[in-house]
């Protein structure tokens, strides 16, 4: 169905469901091509008949969101991604949130992304974002998060029997160069690669990988692939700032942004993709290590530890992110003949494809839609 189709909330006489998607955000967003993946899986699926409708960059207090809602009314089950970054801060998102709700009163799941751990009175109960969560977690159908770990977190903000657990889905990707002709690329031969890819800023580790960097052995090139996110250009400084002090030289490459060919090219040259996180909600950035089947190596958090649960050993993981100790781990696994493809992480890729990803939701949205707190 085109967007002018969606905009109109006109209807085709299909069998099966009909799924609707509200697609916010800017148009880079991870979060929003998310919604957009699935909506894509669906539309592919000639059981299924599929609305969307795009709000795109959210401006003013209402952000167009009443007219979307309208334009998904005749939807079996309407998903929603959901964060703070895509809806806006404080009370804004929550208006903007309750139009689009007033205008489209059918079962509604709403994805939750960026779950983080919220403590103390504040942060639970005060703070606007707290609340738009509780205002989310009463009002649609169902709730879906990526990990058991990120239901923990919601617990006294969302009823635990409105959500599910979806895993972050894995795209499909074919990766056409080769190992050794992507290090000729790049002029990195003779080097082994250890990657830690997606944008950089405080959670995902930088700063604790660097510290581990002089270490290693001086073969070993250690890549920051990602630049900052915009407006938040601090961790970046501060990473450059120290690499400087620590007289890394040719050890660190930081690539800045990357295209879609570079990202691959730098996808392919790596011998030991790393993330060494100090908090994990879901990762796009894992998501692609897995869709490459590289070796992964990742701290020791309990969203990490529910992937080797889904499949063993598919994560090796990091006893301790301590410099000395981290340096050891990389070393090990270096010296353990990595496969170019690792097995069990292609078995977990399979697991987390999209079109699994997608039969999860609709799962999901069959308990949405015989919810007893239907209106």
């Amino acid at each position: 169905m085109t967007e002018a189709d969606a905009a109109s909330g006109s209807a085709l006489d299909v069998n099966g469901r009909t799924l609707g998607f509200l697609h916010v955000g800017r148009p880079e967003s991870g979060v929003r091509r998310y919604g957009r993946i699935l909506a894509e899986e669906a539309l592919s699926r000639p059981d299924l008949r599929v609305i969307e409708a795009d709000a795109g960059l959210l401006e003013g207090r209402r952000g167009g969101l009443a007219a979307r809602g309208r334009a998904l009314t005749t939807a079996d089950v309407v998903h929603m991604q959901w964060n703070r970054r895509s809806w806006g801060s404080g009370v804004r998102a929550a208006y903007r949130y309750l139009d689009f709700r007033r205008s489209c009163d059918r079962p509604l799941v709403v994805t939750l992304h960026d779950v983080f751990d919220r403590h103390g009175l504040r942060r639970r109960w005060l703070e606007p974002e707290a609340f738009n969560l509780r205002l989310v977690g009463r009002t649609a159908e169902h709730v879906v998060v990526h990990s058991q770990v990120e239901v923990e977190r919601l617990h006294g903000l969302v009823s635990s029997e409105r959500i599910s657990v979806v895993p972050h889905f894995v795209e499909r990707r074919d990766i056409a160069v080769g190992h050794d002709e992507a290090r000729a690329r790049l002029g990195i031969e003779g080097r082994r690669v250890v990657t830690l890819l997606g944008f950089i800023y405080g959670r995902k580790g930088h700063k604790v990988l660097l510290e581990a960097i002089p270490r290693l052995d001086p073969d070993v090139l250690v890549v920051f692939a990602g630049g900052p996110i915009a407006d938040r250009e601090k961790t970046l400084r501060v990473v450059q700032e120290r690499a400087t002090s620590l007289r890394l030289g040719d050890r660190l490459r930081i690539t800045g942004w990357l295209s879609e060919d570079e990202l691959e090219t730098w996808v392919a040259a790596t011998d030991l993709a790393i993330l060494p996180f100090r908090d994990l909600s879901a990762s796009g950035s894992l998501s692609t290590w897995i869709a490459a089947a590289r070796p992964i190596l990742a701290s020791d958090l309990p969203g990490f530890r529910e992937y080797n649960a889904r499949v063993p050993g598919a994560l090796r993981i990091a006893a301790s992110l301590e410099p000395r100790e981290l340096a050891r781990t990389i070393t090990s696994q270096l010296a353990s003949s990595l496969p170019e493809i690792d097995a069990a992480v292609a078995a977990l890729r399979d697991d987390l494809s999209v079109p699994r990803s997608l039969d999860r939701y609709l799962d999901v949205g069959r308990a949405a839609s015989a919810s007893p707190t239907r209106r």
